[in-house]
Order: C-alpha cells, then sequence, then structure tokens
C-alpha cells in the first residue's frame, strides 16, 4: 500500500509539473505576442504676417494723437471736433486751413512682423470701409483712399516701426456731422 501511496503522489507531482510548465509557456506566448500599425501625419507651414498699430513716440504733441487700444491690430483715432474757422478742439491733431478746405491730420506707428517666410520686406495698402461724404477726402499720408486698397507705402523692413499720417481733408461748405470712416490696412509681403 506504501507503493501505491507513492505513486499517487509522485503522478500528482508530475501532473502539477506538467501543469507548470503549460501555464508558464502560455504565459510566454502571452507576453510575446505583438503588433505594429502605422500613423503617416503630413502638416504644412504657413508663412504670416502681423500688424500692429503703435503710439508715435511723439504721442500727445501737435500732429501726433494717441491711439485707443494701441499695441494691437484693432485700434481707434480721435481727431476731435473740427471747423474751417475755429479749428481743431484737440491740441494733438494738426490742423490747416486754406482755399475753403480744412486738414485734420495726426501721425502713428506700424510695425509689420513675418515668421516662417523668406520675404524680405513688405508693402503697406489702405482702403476705406465705405465711401465717405462728398466733398470729404481720406488720405494715408498723401495717397487718397476709396474703398478698393490702394498702396501707399513701399518695400518696408520688417520689425521697424513706419510712420504714417492719417489726414482727412474737409470742405468747408460740408454740412455739420460726425465724420466716422473704417481704414483697413493691409501689409503684403514682397
Amino acid at each position: 500500500m506504501v507503493q501505491v501511496r507513492k505513486n499517487r503522489v509522485l503522478a500528482r507531482r508530475r501532473s502539477l509539473g506538467v501543469i507548470g510548465v503549460l501555464m508558464f509557456c502560455w504565459a510566454s506566448n502571452g507576453v510575446a505576442q505583438t503588433g505594429t500599425a502605422k500613423l503617416t501625419v503630413s502638416g504644412t507651414v504657413n508663412s504670416s504676417i502681423g500688424l500692429i498699430f503703435r503710439n508715435n513716440p511723439s504721442v500727445g504733441t501737435n500732429g501726433f494723437c494717441p491711439l485707443s487700444n494701441p499695441d494691437t491690430n484693432n485700434v481707434g483715432l480721435d481727431l476731435g471736433v473740427a471747423s474751417f474757422t475755429t479749428g481743431d478742439s484737440l491740441a494733438c491733431v494738426g490742423f490747416v486751413a486754406a482755399a475753403g478746405f480744412y486738414l485734420v491730420s495726426s501721425a502713428f506707428d506700424v510695425v509689420v512682423s513675418q515668421a516662417n517666410s523668406t520675404s524680405a520686406s513688405y508693402n503697406l495698402a489702405a482702403a476705406l470701409s465705405a465711401a465717405p461724404p462728398v466733398n470729404v477726402v481720406w488720405l494715408m499720408n498723401f495717397t487718397t483712399l476709396t474703398t478698393t486698397f490702394t498702396t501707399f507705402q513701399n518695400n518696408n523692413t520688417y520689425g521697424q516701426r513706419v510712420t504714417e499720417t492719417l489726414r482727412v481733408l474737409v470742405n468747408q461748405n460740408v454740412p455739420p456731422q460726425n465724420l466716422f470712416e473704417t481704414i483697413l490696412v493691409q501689409a503684403t509681403a514682397n
């Protein structure tokens, strides 16, 4: 009986050993399993141009009014209240009256930056958002503005301040009204 018991114990040990080896082989096969996949990525780098308006260092003196919201691409410029006979209400506005017209003006700076571009310089153009009243002429520097983009600066260097002067020429016979205009300024790489 001892021999039968010994054989049973040995048979159990062998069975456990075989089960252990099979489990090890099964676990090894589970870890060694791999899968691969391919991800193809595409992208495009675009060149870009940024344009901001800045107060000129002479701001506050005659011909250099402060911008509202400076150092951004969305600013405002107050040219005061003007008339042919009394001049302008703001000391910072340049004012000249002659030959039945008066001219109000103020200067500011434009800074254009670039990224991811080989362009060496840029041009500036401007356009009015709406046609002005009769006998009112808007000018950037001395270029008359219309509702179509008109270039007023050529071959400017990126990253440098460029001083521009906005002028409004008004006939003395224009009836009293608020002159309000949105001027679009566009930088184009050369």
